[in-house]
């Protein structure tokens, strides 16, 4: 057959052109070699791990993004989502803590005309305003301020960290109540007679 005969002239180099009616033929491979099989990797299987995905193959998933069953992935390192509950428990806490102390500020730095209209409501009238409760009442008013910005940003931050943040406004609030019994207590109890007034009856 004439796909067996070997072309034995030699090959044109690079630059020159081949010879008139010449033809190149590869090779005939050498007797008792199997040349049904394929070329062959020396690397152990490098082709078969570069191999491109068959055509039912599912895409990649990038990270970070909804796969086809609608679950989400986060990246790796991302910040957890802010819980959604914490969030508005806290922002009504500090509304509400910022709504009372501002109603009771102004009476804080008034302090002695407030517990003079809140004992006459009582009935008592024997009360007499004092330098040292009109003090209390300032250290009071000022303590409080602090103390509601302190929650404001002790919870923000907490928010923006991920942990839970409704607890602070909660605890402010509550030392902030007791620091507003214990200033209007002091201020009663710091005048004799209105304690002797209250022990009478």
């Amino acid at each position: 057959m004439a796909s067996d005969v070997v072309d034995e002239r030699p090959k044109p180099k690079y630059g020159e052109l081949a010879p008139e009616g010449w033809s190149w033929q590869p090779p005939a491979p050498p007797p008792g070699s199997d040349s049904s099989q394929g070329p062959t990797s020396s690397d152990g299987g490098a082709d078969s791990r570069h191999a491109q995905p068959g055509p039912h193959a599912p895409p990649p998933v990038p990270s970070g993004s909804r796969d086809p069953y609608g679950a989400t992935s986060a990246p790796a390192g991302a910040p957890r989502p802010i819980r959604a509950v914490d969030l508005s428990v806290t922002s009504l806490l500090l509304f509400f803590g910022l709504l009372f102390s501002a109603s009771m500020i102004p009476a804080l730095f008034d302090f002695n005309t407030v517990l003079i209209q809140a004992a006459t409501a009582q009935g008592y009238t024997a009360f007499a305003p004092s330098a040292a409760a009109n003090t209390m009442g300032i250290v009071a008013g000022v303590v409080t301020i602090v103390l509601q910005l302190v929650s404001i940003v002790v919870s923000v931050r907490r928010l923006s960290r991920r942990k839970l943040a409704f607890p602070v406004p909660i605890l402010v609030g509550v030392v902030t109540f007791a620091l507003w019994v214990g200033a209007i207590t002091f201020a009663f109890f710091n005048d004799p007679s209105f304690v002797q007034q209250i022990t009478a009856r």
